[in-house]
Formats: C-alpha cells, structure tokens, sequence
C-alpha cells in the first residue's frame, strides 16, 4: 500500500495547484493509499480562506477521516488564529520527519 503525505505549500492565490493537491489526496485515499495532508508555508492560509472551493475539497477528506495539519508556527508568526475545526494546528516538523521515517512519499503542491 502506498503512504503519501500531501504537502499543501500554496496559497489561496494558486488556487490550481491547492485544488490539485486536495484532489491528489482524495484520489490516493480513494485507491487504497495511506494519505497525510500539510499545510506548510503559504498553504496554511489555504483554512483561512474560506473560498467555497477549498472548502468542499477539504469536507471530502474530512469525510474519508483525513484531518489535515496546520503548521502552528506559521500561524504564531502570521497573527492568525490558532483554533481552526476540522484542522490539527501543530509544529509538523516532527510529523514531517516522523512521516518519512516511516517511508511516506512527500509530494508537494
């Protein structure tokens, strides 16, 4: 079985390849993958911003029990809030590194 973790570090403003990473992660899930999904750098405005499409990519995965991690750092720096349902704000470097230990392929959006 294969083991993807869908790193989202594209912002709000790259809508195709956010959409193309959400979709990626359905369609890996959907084919029997173990899949992850971060939202690193400019990806963790991706939650934030409340664009319809976005969020019916995201409430598919939520629905096939993928939460996706926000990286906490980030957010601190930027100023925004660090409650976000449906999310797991955390510092990902250790879920990053625990991940490829554990022989994830990273693919990056």
């Amino acid at each position: 079985m294969a083991k993807i973790l869908v790193l989202v570090n594209s912002g709000p403003t790259e809508k195709l390849k956010v959409r193309s990473g959400l979709t990626f992660a359905r369609v890996a899930h959907d084919q029997g993958a173990e899949v992850r999904v971060v939202f690193l750098a400019d990806g963790v405005r991706v939650p934030l911003a409340q664009d319809p499409d976005f969020d019916e990519a995201l409430t598919v995965l939520s629905e096939r029990g993928i939460v996706p991690l926000v990286c906490r750092r980030i957010l601190e720096t930027s100023g925004a809030p660090l409650e976000l349902p449906g999310f797991e704000v955390t510092y990902v470097g250790a879920d990053l590194v625990r991940a490829v230990d554990e022989g994830f392929q990273i693919l990056s959006f």
